[in-house]
């Protein structure tokens, strides 16, 4: 259960971080560089988790916390 909670959470952040980031971006007409760092922020820390806890323990990669 812990791990289904961790990944939802963690592909909720990723995915909201790239919204974000995507239409400050694209289809905004003034950027606003504060929702630029909190996108891309949210998309680096929910990639983390993926990867750490999902990704690389799925193909067999050592990470350093291993």
């Amino acid at each position: 259960m812990r791990k289904f909670v961790v990944f939802v959470l963690a592909s909720a952040m990723f995915a909201a971080g790239l919204y974000i980031a995507g239409v400050e971006l694209f289809l905004s007409e003034a950027v606003y560089f504060r929702l630029l760092f909190v996108g891309g922020f949210l998309a680096l820390l929910g990639g983390y988790l993926l990867w750490t806890d999902f990704l690389a323990p799925a193909l067999s990669i050592r990470t350093w916390e291993d």
